[in-house]
């Protein structure tokens, strides 16, 4: 049994046709949705690439690994060197400097790592500020590498395509503009400050989220290329494939909570634009054989760390779920000092932008795929009862009282159960010039 995850990089739920958007931006997806299984309620484990990937790699709750761009993660941790002892080729197939180049410990999990060429073709070559391929590049190295291996292999393919600036080809750029793409033109390309401290109004990030859906109907473009490359060459029924996000983006959404700032792009906010992330499984025929999580959807609360145990569970012929025993939890790891001197410099006085988060899910009582979350932004706690993805409404919200404080004791009691674990390494401040060029196109530096 091959095994693959597909990460569709800051792809968001609410932003899906598979999960009801009012524009057509996942087809591929949803094709592959009628073969598979599809978590309604799936939620990252935090807000950016870096934690929910050494999530998804470990099984590791992010406030239990705390692996930022100052750590390492140590080394004999991932599913993907687990399998690797067990006789796997394993390859990470990606732009993203946080996995592919930064020696956050990622990149080692694999034996083949392939990003950012030298000189791509032009063919793959359809940004102009990313000068850097698009996702069907690091498609045709994935599938280029997997029909050279001799036995079982497992991968990651993480596509970019979705990720900030958004540029998606003409094909795919249905539902932007000249005004939206003279805006993206003006920006800096970490242009959350811009906004928070007042330069451009909120509503402008409209004109952004529609380059961003012609983004994420290219990225689903990739995703039906490698599915057909595998299928093509009878592969597909012989891979565990498991499809999701790694986190989302925000748009100025409001905030829920009293103090809680609305959601711009990612790494600050921890709202459901930022953790509800679409999840589909694909069981090889092995696991599968009549075919009875095809077409299924799932209403309960899952989670992305469970993907090692999906992986376990399958190489034993079992199907395991992506629904856990426990509460769904998703946590906010600090930021870098760089970082918040950046948010400083346009904001002033940036704390309610700093504010310590996590998050907890239960399903919702009495309304079967609805989803419970408890949730603190610094000392202001609440609920939301999320009926789909950006459907959601106020259950309770207090910046401080009773309400407030019985909240952050669902979190704090559902955090508990944790033990802590001594994974990482502490890195230099300093990244390579590589990763930080790599970095730069995407908006980190």
């Amino acid at each position: 049994m091959n095994v693959l995850l597909v990460v569709l990089d800051s792809v968001r739920a609410a932003n899906c046709s598979l999960y009801g958007h009012r524009r057509e931006t996942t087809p591929a997806l949803e094709s592959l949705a009628a073969e598979a299984t599809v978590y309604d309620q799936a939620r990252a484990p935090s807000n950016w690439s870096l934690p929910s990937h050494v999530s998804l790699f470990t099984g590791l709750e992010t406030h239990v690994h705390g692996v930022t761009i100052h750590h390492r993660l140590d080394p004999g941790h991932t599913i993907f060197e687990h399998l690797a002892a067990e006789g796997y080729e394993t390859g990470l197939f990606t732009e993203n400097g946080f996995l592919a180049s930064h020696d956050a410990g990622v990149n080692s999990a694999f034996e083949t790592v392939e990003t950012v060429p030298d000189d791509p073709a032009a063919d793959y070559v359809t940004g102009d500020v990313n000068d850097g391929p698009n996702g069907f590049y690091y498609a045709d190295e994935f599938l280029d590498w997997s029909e050279g291996r001799d036995g079982d292999w497992a991968a990651c393919v993480n596509l970019m395509d979705a990720h900030r600036p958004f540029e998606p080809a003409p094909g795919h750029d249905r539902w932007g503009d000249e005004d939206a793409r003279s805006l993206q033109s003006t920006l800096d390309l970490r242009w959350e400050p811009q906004f928070h401290g007042g330069e451009f109004p909120y509503w402008q990030l409209s004109g952004l989220e529609s380059l961003y859906d012609g983004a994420i109907r290219q990225t689903d473009a990739v995703l039906r290329y490698v599915v057909d490359g595998l299928r093509d060459r009878d592969a597909l029924e012989d891979t565990l494939l498991v499809v999701c996000g790694d986190h989302g983006d925000g748009f100025g959404e409001e905030g829920y909570l009293p103090t809680e700032p609305p959601a711009v792009s990612h790494i600050v906010p921890m709202h459901e634009t930022l953790l509800h992330v679409p999840l589909v499984v694909r069981y090889p025929a092995s696991v599968d054989p009549d075919g009875r999580s095809r077409g299924v959807r799932v209403g309960d609360p899952a989670a992305l760390t469970r993907f090692p145990d999906v992986v376990g569970a399958a190489r034993d012929g079992r199907r395991a779920s992506f629904v856990p025993d426990v509460p769904v939890v998703a946590s906010k790891l600090p930021i870098t000092a760089d970082l918040r001197e950046r948010f400083e410099r346009a904001c002033g006085d940036a704390g309610r932008l700093f504010a310590d988060s996590r998050a907890v899910y239960h399903p919702a009582v009495g309304d079967p795929g609805s989803v419970r979350k408890t949730y603190h932004w610094g000392e202001a706690a609440g609920a939301l009862q999320i009926h789909a993805a950006g459907v959601a409404e106020p259950v309770t919200r207090a910046a401080n009282g009773v309400d407030a404080l019985r909240a952050r004791e669902r979190v704090d009691e559902a955090f508990a159960r944790f033990d802590g674990a001594n994974v990482r390494s502490p890195l230099p401040e300093e990244v390579t010039a590589e990763t930080k060029s790599q970095l730069e196109a995407l908006g980190y530096y």
